[in-house]
């Protein structure tokens, strides 16, 4: 989510967080001591935690700084955890990070477990900190004397990310993490990578802007595949995951990257997020001769319009389809996210989405319903007529319709938003059984095959009688194409 965080249930596969060794190479590289214990990972809860924590820390130890990452979706949780730590770890310091911060201040005020509340990326703020700069000093902090807070200026947003060192993936536990099913069918040594930073398209509906900036800012070719085989060589990764908001946003870049990571001779699977209209048939081709085999899409709306309404660039259904169809010639697997409930949505553009996303044919689709996130414009926009509370305390996640808009009750895009999940996740997605496409023998791709032509026949069914049931019984405020 951007940044903002976001919750699974029990048993998923665990997440990599990747600002978390950037922090700890930034410190490490600086010469300031550094342990991560990254609870996640270690399948720690909070006591254990806290065991963790006396254990580590010599019983006359003073001037130490534990630093938090907070998240929005989790953000109360959060902060207990931050109270658990004081009272284990006695006197120290603790600080807190993350994207949402700037917009929840009042609500992490009133946490007396904290000193520190740190703005925009972490990484110079913490070591300026961990130095012993003067409080006052030190850019993008908010530090507490007593009962009173005070703010510092924000800190500018790191320009140059080649001289940033790569994350120290040594201090967590790595070889823990399993990419999910939808990337890979089997367990894969797997880690996260970041080639750029901020997305200058700034979609009122997403976080990425606020967490990144809208400033587009990357690290150069021969940078990236340093890193990539430093991951490869050195610790026996098989499948990266880029998480850049567009990584192909720069696409003579792609290009290079591509290049080199040929060149090299470096093998390994990969996946990214991009916009379909950043690419072409030539870039797709690089990216699949080097190990792409995956891409994640943001499609939205199959209105042109609703993606306008967004401040989205719009994206035409054309454009989408002819993508799609050349990474599936080129055996790329795509994931195609989509938003019901968004401004302007009424219940026939709503159904055109779920209608086009079924015959989009895409390996794997996400719905999530509009939600207001803390920070957006659509949560502005939101505020503004009256769909939702100026209160930061309501906290928001997309998988579950949380406000309607204009022209729909929050009931009916819930009506439309749980039936999208059914066709996503009953027939398009299946849990993935049968999904595997790289899976190899007669008898798995008959049986793959066949599950494939059958859901879709259900599906399209099913989308039918559904499209009669609320066409007939919710309004519809527009029935223009």
């Amino acid at each position: 989510m951007g940044g903002y965080g976001q919750l699974y249930p029990a048993g998923v596969n665990v997440a990599p967080p990747l600002d978390l060794p950037y922090l700890a190479a930034y410190l490490f590289e600086k010469g300031v001591p550094v342990e991560v214990l990254e609870a996640q990972g270690l399948d720690l809860n909070v006591d254990q935690l806290g065991g963790e924590i006396r254990r580590k820390i010599p019983g006359e130890a003073k001037d130490i700084l534990i630093v938090v990452r907070v998240a929005l979706c989790s953000l109360d949780w959060d902060l207990s955890v931050c109270r658990a730590i004081r009272e284990a770890a006695g006197p120290v310091a603790v600080a807190i990070w993350g994207s949402v911060l700037p917009h929840v201040a009042n609500r992490v005020r009133q946490e007396l477990s904290l000193e520190y509340i740190i703005h925009n990326e972490p990484d110079e703020t913490v070591y300026e900190l961990a130095i012993g700069r003067a409080e006052e000093s030190v850019l993008g902090l908010h530090y507490r004397r007593g009962e009173q807070w005070f703010e510092n200026p924000m800190r500018p947003l790191t320009k140059d990310l080649d001289k940033l060192p790569f994350p120290k993936w040594e201090f967590l536990p790595y070889h823990r993490y399993a990419i999910p099913r939808s990337s890979a069918a089997g367990p894969l040594p797997f880690l996260p990578m970041l080639t750029s930073r901020g997305c200058p398209f700034g979609c009122h509906y997403c976080p990425y802007p606020i967490g990144q900036g809208l400033p587009f800012r990357f690290r150069s070719p021969e940078n990236v595949v340093d890193e990539i085989e430093h991951l490869v060589k050195d610790l026996g990764i098989k499948y990266i995951l880029f998480r850049d908001p567009m990584f192909s946003l720069r696409q003579n870049r792609v290009l290079e990257i591509c290049d080199e990571i040929r060149r090299r001779g470096l093998e390994f699977k990969w996946k990214c997020e991009t916009r379909a209209d950043c690419l072409d048939e030539n870039i797709l081709t690089a990216m699949a001769a080097v190990g792409c085999d995956g891409i994640n899409f943001g499609v939205e709306s199959a209105q042109v319009e609703i993606q306008a309404n967004v401040g989205r660039k719009p994206i035409t259904r054309e454009k989408i389809i002819q993508i799609v169809a050349l990474c599936r010639k080129l055996h790329i697997k795509t994931f195609c996210f989509f938003i019901i409930g968004l401004p302007g949505d009424t219940t026939y553009t709503i159904l055109e989405t779920i209608g086009f996303a079924l015959r989009l044919r895409a390996n794997w689709i996400q719905f999530t319903a509009a939600s207001p996130l803390i920070g957006t414009k659509l949560r502005d926009w939101a505020v503004s007529i009256g769909l939702t509370g100026d209160d930061e305390y309501s906290y928001r996640n997309s998988h579950e319709a949380m406000i309607g808009n204009e022209n729909l009750s929050k009931a009916q895009v819930e009506a439309l938003h749980r039936f999208a999940l059914f066709l996503q996740r009953y027939l398009i997605n299946r849990g993935g059984i049968l999904k595997d496409d790289n899976r190899r023998g007669l008898l798995y791709g008959t049986a793959r095959a066949a599950a494939n032509f059958s859901a879709d026949l259900c599906a399209k069914a099913i989308f039918a009688i559904g499209r009669m049931k609320f066409e007939r019984s919710l309004p519809v405020a527009s029935q223009a194409s």
